[in-house]
């Protein structure tokens, strides 16, 4: 649902939902046992609103994640669209993401390495993969776009991710999950038709 709130606000929510069976466990680890169905709700609300003064506009979201493996997620997102002179265009923006663990995620030991820890002996399903482990994160970025003509578009993105356990909404994320740090550059070019 899509609605104009004015001449400077636009407001959306999105709702969600996915159904899913098959083979869900990664055949690339030996520890990894996983529910052979997946379902996932998704709600998703933006605002943007435009600013007279300036002429830019701030792109704001929130997303709520919750899934059958007892994953729970919160994204909260913001751009600011500053336009320039001469079809430039200047987009700073923050990302922040917290998750929940899933119910079956063995945590990591790191008394026991190099070997990873067993899952406890009565549960059928289980998994290491950090991906499904309770952390937060945090994306930083700048994109740079310039209108080129009517039709033309190039922009060069760079953005910055950190994830770390204590992050997490309640500070109590996975114990022994290593920090992990990303930097991205993407190039783009697009056409209108």
């Amino acid at each position: 649902m899509t609605q104009v709130l004015g001449t400077h606000d636009i407001a959306q929510l999105n709702l969600g939902w996915s159904g899913g069976g098959g083979y869900y466990s990664d055949p690339y680890k030996a520890m990894d046992e996983r529910p052979r169905e997946l379902r996932h709700t998704t709600l998703m609300a933006r605002w943007n609103h435009y600013f007279d003064a300036s002429g830019g506009t701030l792109r704001s979201s929130y997303r709520h994640y919750t899934d059958s493996y007892g994953v729970t997620a919160h994204t909260l997102g913001f751009e600011y669209v500053q336009p320039l002179t001469q079809g430039w265009t200047v987009t700073p923006l923050l990302r922040l993401y917290t998750q929940t663990a899933a119910d079956f995620y063995v945590d990591a030991d790191a008394s026991t390495d190099p070997f990873p820890p067993n899952p406890p002996a009565n549960w059928p399903y289980f998994t290491e993969d950090q991906r499904l482990s309770a952390f937060g994160a945090r994306t930083v970025g700048l994109k740079v776009a310039k209108q080129i003509d009517a039709n033309w578009n190039v922009d060069v993105k760079y953005e910055r991710y950190s994830q770390r356990a204590s992050w997490t909404l309640d500070g109590r994320g996975s114990p022994g999950l290593a920090p992990f740090n990303a930097r991205s550059l993407q190039l783009g070019v697009s056409r209108q038709f």
